[in-house]
């Protein structure tokens, strides 16, 4: 059926197993990858142009003033609104592909490890179609921005991240960062990996939950160890 990509963007939160079985012949990648890349590139965009930038360059240099002075002179002068909106596109269109690449590498693998071998293309798609959830966030950001009278950061754009749910750290801390990129669509990724892996792996449930976290472990690990360490 032609529209069934269509329909599995939902059917992968309503119905995950079924149809992770189903793009496991066929996966469609680009279908999400494109709906992620086009739809984070406009609230992006929409955010970019609707902000107040006097505003947003002194809360970005809080987190600078430890700098020193020639160096925020440097910053501050070039954070513009055609620097922020080509570094955000770029970073949307660029960066989203790539990580989903990352993450195909390490699913062909891990894939090897369990015995399931898959192609990378095919583990690419499985990248983009358990990165879904990400979508579900969008209306929540652009709801920020109508609200927000141009006065919202870009991390506060998400508020279903662990910061602006729970801790509610400022800017200026080391931890904010990491708090900021733990959010709820992050947790539901983890949670279609799982299943994800264990349709197209076969392998028990430990073993796919093991396989899906150990990335994420290892780059928080790695990312609080610094902040502990080094600040």
């Amino acid at each position: 059926m032609a529209a069934q990509p269509l329909f599995d963007i939902g059917n992968v939160i309503l119905e995950p197993t079924p149809t992770f079985a189903r793009i496991k012949g066929r996966t469609h990648g680009w279908l999400p990858l494109l709906l992620l890349i086009l739809s984070s590139l406009a609230v992006a965009m929409w955010w970019v142009n609707s902000t107040d930038f006097v505003w947003l360059r002194e809360q970005i240099m809080i987190g600078h003033t430890d700098a020193k002075p020639e160096i925020r002179a440097a910053m501050e002068h070039s954070l513009t609104p055609t620097f922020l909106m080509w570094s955000t596109g770029l970073t949307t269109v660029l960066g989203t592909p790539l990580v989903f690449a990352a993450s195909a590498l390490y699913y062909f693998l891990a894939g090897k490890v369990m015995g399931a071998p898959i192609g990378f293309g095919k583990w690419f798609g499985f990248a983009a179609w358990v990165s879904v959830p990400r979508l579900l966030a969008l209306p929540l950001s652009a709801l920020q921005i109508l609200t927000s009278h141009g006065r919202v950061t870009m991390e506060d754009l998400s508020m279903v991240s662990l910061n602006y749910l729970v801790f509610h750290l400022p800017q200026s801390s080391p931890w904010a960062g990491l708090l900021y990129s733990i959010d709820l669509p992050a947790i539901w990724t983890v949670a279609l990996s799982v299943i994800g892996l264990r349709v197209w792996t076969g392998r028990s449930t430990g073993a796919c939950a093991t396989a899906a976290l150990i990335p994420w472990a290892i780059v928080y690990g790695l990312w609080a160890a610094k902040i502990a360490f080094v600040g």
